[in-house]
């Protein structure tokens, strides 16, 4: 098969997987697309470009934006009505949760329906209509590449389709080419242009060139404002392609010639695009828009220092290579490492190229690739520093001459063990990417916007056991499960709820997850949509159950060692109304506790007591210390805290008490409690934990100050089983306690 042949294969493949990534990614679940579309439907119905001052066009900072993708999306979709958009615009209120990049939560900024499936009406269709524009901009940009490798590698056309191939197969590019937006227009034009220059640098000047390359970098500029760099280096590469026949003699008499052509090519590129910014800068002042882009919330108020700057690099380099929906879902980190490791292939190959002297391709080409390349990262860079944008996507106008570099070192790897397995370094890289790309859409795009998957109740019971909470008697917590029992402060620990409806709902609940413990502080906290902002309440299915994964995260803050109950709840987000939760023999619960989590230190609390002591309880418990706070006069509080040590798993529930006896024996106040407010009881110790446990004592304003400063008032502490009430056996150094008690040094 020709080379020709085997490019139109891999281009119908690309334009297959484009249509499948547009297909999966719901509406607007890309980066700035509702913008970019009202922009669309602002031309089409107003025949006019949206005011640069106007925020009543729904294109936000998209104004700014040059119109050519724009009136191409237009003509595309503009016959279809899209009165119906409203009734898409379903927020999710939990949309912007930081999740990690591979977990699906909360990636939607909409609740998706069925209304989207195909074969669309009313806006959808329009929407998707605009979608193709950005297909057909792809298309293009895929050609282009094809067309600039051939000029780099003319001798190996072989790797003119891997220049394509690489272009066609990276999966970010694949995903913009199937959503509205102007980024796949600007590559495809800056490539275009590129293209040209390589012929210029290849074949010489002519008029027809000098023309194509004054089109082409004038429609690039209508793309985006980020294209005008094509023209210096339009003008340096048209006035630098007749050196070779300079005269020495007359030097300049020869170049007049370059000169000229430039002039002509960017005359020609400000006849087709110079309009646009001539109409900025005499109506709003502001020739490149840049005001509108600053003049947002992700707008710097001061430029960004360099070390800010190579702190983000690793959000451009991830999405450049996959960053979908919102940028907010990636793949995991050990896919880009193999990314990165394709790309130190190409660097490797390089270096051996130039110890050899020998390039596999056209040295001038290759340097005009390198020169476009570093104006759009210094392009980039710049603007990094007045718009928090590390978006990788911005670095595509450059990604058909980046792909000539990066295929050129690929081509310059020495391989000669290599070959006894595959015909090429290259064809094992881009296959790669190829199989990357084509599980990228049912991988990791789809599962950050479907549904949950709908089991029966037995199903979700097998998965999370019972609870069987009912809310308002229309939705039914099944069960729960957290992935552990023990979490450090500061971790992100996780519990799988199943739920399931037993009445049709009207209204969108929100689930409540709540960490809580003594006197009813929240340690953790998480708040969502069901179904992780993908399926509000009104949605469900009667009798069909589903399971979600909360990620709550332990405060830092949060004291420990304790058990926290965990609750969770369905309330009404309008009014902050709770439902009524009942359980499954119908009483009313006023808090739903499902489950308990340990929050413990990786490492014993260290502690400094004021009193050191060393007493042995039971088998498995020893007090290590104590401290006891000052009494001024009878109705003051007396605050003990005492320290134990878990020498051993303690083998039951024992209540601590610290008790003030008067020279009677009899109790004059007492605090019994399991330990820690019952917020730690024994049972759920583990061997090493230092456990503070505070006791506060009442002393009754009836005492006497004299009964308070009697040397023979006695403090004493120790613990007992609360069903038995039989004290633990206490002992020190010399052996048993009388009474088992452990008497407390008294102020």
């Amino acid at each position: 098969m020709t080379q020709r042949g085997r490019f139109c294969i891999s281009l119908v493949i690309f334009i297959g997987l484009a249509v499948c990534y547009s297909l999966i990614t719901p509406i607007f679940e890309a980066p700035d697309e509702v913008w970019h579309y009202a922009y669309v439907r602002y031309l089409v119905e107003q025949r006019a470009l949206p005011p640069l001052d106007d925020a009543g066009t729904g294109a936000y900072q998209e104004v700014a934006q040059p119109p050519l993708f724009y009136a191409v999306a237009g003509l595309m979709s503009g016959w279809v009505s899209d009165d119906d958009l409203v009734e898409l615009m379903w927020h999710n209120p939990g949309f912007g949760y930081h999740a990690s990049g591979t977990v699906s939560d909360n990636k939607n900024m909409l609740v998706h329906t069925d209304r989207e499936r195909l074969p669309g009406a009313g806006a959808v269709l329009a929407i998707r209509l605009a979608r193709c524009a950005s297909l057909a901009f792809g298309v293009l940009a895929v050609i282009a590449a094809w067309g600039l490798g051939r000029e780099a590698f003319r001798n190996q056309p072989g790797l003119a389709l891997g220049v394509a191939g690489v272009v066609a197969f990276t999966p970010q590019f694949l995903f913009i080419s199937g959503v509205v937006s102007n980024d796949s227009a600007a590559t495809a034009l800056a490539t275009c242009a590129v293209w040209a220059l390589a012929r210029v640098v290849n074949r010489g000047m002519k008029l027809r060139r000098t023309l194509v390359v004054g089109v082409l970098i004038g429609l690039a500029a209508l793309a985006k404002t980020s294209n005008l760099l094509l023209w210096p280096l339009a003008g340096a590469v048209l006035c630098l392609a007749v050196r070779p026949r300079i005269d020495r003699d007359q030097p300049f008499q020869r170049l007049w010639p370059g000169l000229g052509r430039a002039l002509l090519a960017l005359s020609v590129a400000v006849l087709v695009s110079g309009w646009w910014y001539l109409r900025n800068a005499l109506v709003y002042g502001d020739p490149l828009g840049v005001g509108v882009h600053v003049d947002t919330p992700w707008g710097r108020q001061q430029p960004a220092s360099l070390l800010t700057l190579v702190g983000e690099l690793p959000k451009v380099y991830r999405s450049f290579w996959g960053a979908f929906g919102w940028g907010h879902v990636e793949y995991p980190t050990v896919v880009y490492w193999v990314l990165g490791g394709f790309i130190a292939l190409s660097l490797v190959g390089w270096i051996a190229a130039w110890r050899r002297a020998q390039s596999s391709g056209q040295c001038w080409v290759f340097l005009l690739s390198v020169t476009w390349c570093s104006l759009v990262v210094a392009a980039l860079a710049q603007w990094m520093r007045q718009v928090e944008a590390p978006h990788g996507r911005l670095l595509f106008p450059a990604i058909g001459a980046w792909a000539v570099l990066v295929v050129g070192g690929w081509a310059a790897l020495p391989r000669p063990r290599l070959t006894r397995f595959i015909s090429s370094p290259l064809a094992l890289i881009v296959g790669a990417l190829t199989v990357l790309s084509l599980l990228t859409p049912w991988l990791v795009i789809r599962p950050a916007f479907a549904h949950p998957r709908l089991i029966t109740r037995d199903k979700a019971e097998e998965m999370v056991g019972v609870r069987d909470l009912t809310y308002d008697g229309t939705a039914r917590l099944i069960g729960v499960r957290p992935d552990r029992t023990t979490a450090l402060p500061g971790d992100t620990w996780i519990v799988r709820a199943c739920w399931e409806a037993i009445a049709p709902m009207s209204a969108d609940y929100t689930v409540l997850v709540h960490l809580v413990g003594r006197d009813n502080v929240r340690v953790g906290e998480r708040h969502t949509y069901p179904g992780l902002g993908r399926f509000p309440t009104s949605l469900w299915p009667v009798g069909r159950a589903f399971c979600d994964e909360y990620r709550v995260q332990v405060e830092p803050w949060a004291p420990v060692p304790e058990l926290y109950d965990i609750v969770i709840g369905l309330y009404d987000a309008s009014t902050g109304q709770r439902l009524v939760t009942r359980d499954v023999h119908g009483a009313r619960v006023e808090y739903a506790v499902v489950e308990q989590l340990r929050v413990a230190p990786d490492q014993p609390v260290t502690v400094s007591p004021e009193h050191a002591a060393d007493y042995q309880l039971g088998t498995g418990i020893r007090l290590i210390g104590y401290d006891v706070s000052s009494v001024v006069a009878a109705g003051d509080p007396l605050t003990v805290t005492l320290y134990w040590r878990a020498d051993e798993q303690p083998d039951g529930s024992y209540t601590a008490f610290v008790h003030l006896l008067d020279a009677d024996g009899q109790q004059v106040a007492q605090h019994d409690s399991l330990p820690r407010y019952g917020r730690y009881p024994t049972q759920a110790w583990r061997v090493g934990d230092v456990v503070p446990d505070e006791h506060v004592l009442s002393i009754p304003p009836t005492a006497s100050d004299n009964l308070l400063m009697d040397r023979r008032v006695r403090l004493v502490a120790g613990m007992y089983d609360a069903d038995t009430l039989e004290r633990l056996l206490a002992a020190d150094s010399d052996g048993p306690l009388t009474d088992n008690l452990i008497r407390l040094t008294y102020p």
